[in-house]
């Protein structure tokens, strides 16, 4: 898993790439859990997120939870079809803004 976090004005901005799997969750979480702080906006960019199991999923839903907490939106932009279709399985695009890969501006 590839990762990087940056702070831009009011949203914190999380890249991730390769795999977002069992063996990585917990750094995902450790890494951007933290830095949600009084952002209104977290915007997870997912072009390069290949795949994502049920641990994954789990970190994603946690940040969900964490973003709710102090009232910011959570949105997974630039989604993979693969990864979509994981995403609409699990519910998860009922939680959070899910954008496409195809449907990015």
């Amino acid at each position: 898993m590839k990762l990087n976090v940056e702070d831009k004005e009011d949203r914190l901005f999380v890249q991730i790439g390769g795999q977002l799997l069992y063996s990585e969750a917990d750094q995902f979480k450790e890494e951007v859990l933290p830095k949600i702080g009084q952002h209104s906006t977290v915007t997870v960019d997912c072009e390069n997120l290949e795949f994502i199991d049920s641990a994954g999923t789990g970190a994603i839903v946690r940040l969900w939870k964490e973003c709710r907490m102090v009232g910011a939106e959570l949105e997974l932009i630039r989604v993979l079809p693969e990864v979509q279709k994981l995403l609409h399985m699990t519910r998860l695009h009922q939680l959070a803004k899910v954008t496409g890969i195809d449907e990015a501006a």
